[in-house]
C-alpha cells in the first residue's frame, strides 16, 4: 500500500479531486491517459487497474518477498552457527583420537 490521500493522487495524475471521485464511483469514464496517469502514479501499469486480483495478488506477491528475505536472513544466520558448532565438534573429535592414539602408545 502506498498510503496516499485521493487528493495526492489525484494531483500526480495531473486531474481534479472531483474528477478523481466521478473516477473512482464509476461515474464516469476514465480516458487512456487518465488512467496512465493514475497507475503511473500507483507504481503500476494501467492494465492492472482494471484487474483488481492483479493487486491483491502484486501487494501479497511483495509479502511473500518480504517472508523469503527473512526466511533466507535466518537460514544463513543458522547456517553459520552449524559451521561454528561443526567446527568445535572435529576439533574435539581430534584432541579425543590424539588423546587415543596417545594412551595406545604408551
Amino acid at each position: 500500500m502506498l498510503h496516499i490521500s485521493q487528493a495526492k493522487l489525484a494531483e500526480y495524475a495531473d486531474i481534479s479531486v472531483p474528477h478523481m471521485l466521478d473516477i473512482e464511483y464509476c461515474k464516469t469514464w476514465v480516458s487512456d491517459k487518465t488512467l496512465t496517469n493514475i497507475a503511473h502514479a500507483l507504481n503500476m501499469e494501467a492494465y492492472e487497474l482494471l484487474s483488481p486480483e492483479k493487486i491483491e495478488k502484486k501487494a501479497e506477491s511483495k509479502y511473500i518477498d518480504i517472508t523469503l528475505q527473512q526466511t533466507a536472513e535466518l537460514i544463513n544466520s543458522k547456517k553459520n552457527q552449524l559451521r561454528k558448532k561443526t567446527g568445535e565438534l572435529m576439533d574435539d573429535l581430534i584432541m579425543e583420537i590424539l588423546r587415543m592414539h596417545q594412551e595406545k602408545n604408551r
